[in-house]
């Protein structure tokens, strides 16, 4: 009988999963990648894989969580342009976020037909403690503008649901036919900047 893994075994093992899986699920997207790929390029058995996760979905959304990471803080770091004025440099962020949904390779995958299959195969432990981990990054970086009086000062669960909304949007962007995404886009985009962002000659 093979002797147990470390903790430390496990976790080079887990890290080298999420790095041949996003390579495999950027490639064939997630319906196409089977865990027969996934755990022959860790080089793992199929067992070994369903010790680390219960299916390949649940994978799938750890990585994405890692790819979140990367940019979350960066891109609302930069949210306010000190070359725009505020409305314009708080509406190029939200494109710039909408942008990223759409194209990369991870989150385009996530079309309503995905995301309805995801939710499905989740635990619903995973997807609260996803929603509050998002909740928590929102909430630090629009307090942060409230208080340097770039933005009304709002309810935060409002602020969260409108985020959650746009999320949402994007998903269920086949939904639309001929150009009306983009022009529905556009017009929650102004209508969120014009309502939130205090213009530098504005009071309070």
């Amino acid at each position: 009988m093979p002797r147990p893994w470390s903790e430390k075994e496990k976790e080079i093992i887990k890290k080298n999963l999420l790095v041949e899986a996003r390579r495999l699920f950027e490639k064939y997207g997630l319906k196409k990648t089977t865990v027969d790929e996934i755990v022959r390029a860790a080089n793992i058995s199929k067992g070994s894989f369903y010790i680390f996760y219960q299916s390949k979905e649940e994978l799938y959304f750890d990585v994405l969580e890692e790819v979140e990471r990367e940019f979350k803080d960066n891109m609302f770091e930069k949210a306010f342009n000190p070359s725009m004025n505020r409305r314009e440099s708080f509406k190029s962020f939200l494109n710039q976020m909408i942008e990223l949904l759409i194209t990369m390779p991870l989150y385009k995958e996530i079309t309503s037909s995905n995301y309805e299959l995801l939710l499905r195969k989740l635990p619903e432990e995973t997807l609260e403690k996803h929603v509050k981990r998002d909740q928590e990054d929102v909430s630090k970086f629009f307090n942060y503008w409230m208080n340097q009086g770039w933005m009304k000062k709002v309810d935060m669960d409002a602020i969260n649901g409108l985020f959650l909304s746009l999320i949402h949007f994007v998903i269920h962007r086949d939904d639309f036919k001929g150009s009306n995404f983009e022009a529905a886009k556009d017009l929650w985009i102004d209508a969120l900047a014009n309502y939130l962002i205090i213009e530098e000659n504005k009071a309070k």
